[in-house]
């Protein structure tokens, strides 16, 4: 659809810089809105330190450049991500979703390479300076995600079993974490290898809460890749919920509020109060207020969780200040 007065697009026709950048622009302002997904990186940055922090007693744990560079590594991340799954899922979005930027035409194939030939620029600077370890396993992690755009197209299977194609596709995540603990221990010489999985495995169930809650509908609705198409309606549900439960068992456990006293006490049960995003989005569904698990719910959740952790984790360690 084109505005009255405005001239149309010629096929094909170079486009200038100036006009790239704007496109580029709002395809990412659209969707990878800028405090949707820098407040993740914060968070999630944050809580995985706090948690090692908080697992390793005397650790100088400090505020300051290294952490910051972390999180602008962790946010460019994600934006390749969504550049590359914006490429991915192309044939799917004409089906399902006609509306994406990519699909309607709002952006070009062309455009979004060369955004993630600029992010990987950016990337290798915020990890070179800091050591050749980081920069090596983030360009790890950023061909990994190019090799699924390949692997879904040469396999049907992974392409089309939302399962299997979890299993394939988290690990990206995964390796993000491990960047973040390889960064912790950079920064401070903390963060042993099973403490560094124990933050692991509660990244992996907060992302999971919203990973099913994001793909469980009311219905069945075929050739979508829903969890409740596979599992049913029950059983992604019960997913939805025991890993949100799961995830605030294990921060408490990290965090061991029950042997605090006063004020640090207090902080140390934050994290069980990011269950009420669940209840929020529970009701909402049940009463079949919308189709799919309510989004922003399954959002709050991941976010007070993350924040909870590392509120709680201030309550055991004093983070310093400075680089």
């Amino acid at each position: 659809m084109t505005v009255a007065g405005t001239p149309h697009p010629v096929a094909g026709a170079p486009r200038s810089a100036a006009d790239s950048a704007r496109r580029l622009g709002a395809f990412f302002a659209e969707r990878a809105p800028w405090r949707v997904y820098i407040t993740y990186a914060v968070l999630w940055v944050l809580a995985l330190e706090g948690t090692l922090a908080a697992l390793t007693p005397g650790t100088d744990f400090r505020l300051g450049g290294a952490l910051l560079a972390e999180i602008a590594t962790v946010y460019l991340a994600l934006l390749f991500i969504r550049v590359v799954d914006e490429q991915k899922d192309l044939e799917y979005d004409r089906v399902h979703n006609p509306g994406r930027p990519l699909p309607r035409g709002a952006i070009d194939v062309r455009e979004l390479r060369v955004a993630m030939a600029l992010i990987v620029v950016a990337e290798l600077a915020l990890t070179g300076w800091r050591s050749l370890l980081l920069a090596g396993w983030l360009l790890f992690d950023l061909v990994y995600i190019c090799f699924l755009v390949r692997l879904e197209r040469w396999s049907a299977t992974v392409r089309d079993r939302v399962f299997v194609n979890l299993l394939v596709s988290y690990p990206v995540q995964a390796m993000l974490s491990v960047h973040i603990w390889l960064s912790f221990r950079d920064a401070t010489g903390g963060g042993s290898a099973p403490h560094a999985l124990v933050g692991g495995l509660l990244c992996v169930l907060v992302f999971m809460h919203f990973e099913f809650a994001r793909k469980t509908g009311a219905r069945v609705v075929p050739g979508a890749t829903l969890y409740s198409n596979v599992v049913g309606l029950r059983g992604s549900v019960a997913l939805t919920v025991g890993f949100a439960l799961a995830g605030a068992g294990l921060a408490l456990a990290v965090v061991r509020p029950w042997e605090l006293h006063g004020a640090a006490a207090l902080a140390g049960w934050l994290p069980v109060t990011a269950l009420g995003f669940v209840w929020t989005g529970a009701e909402r569904f049940a009463s079949l207020r919308t189709p799919i698990w309510p989004p922003g719910p399954a959002m709050g959740y991941v976010a007070w969780l993350y924040l909870g952790v590392f509120g709680a984790a201030l309550a055991v360690v004093r983070p310093g200040a400075g680089g």
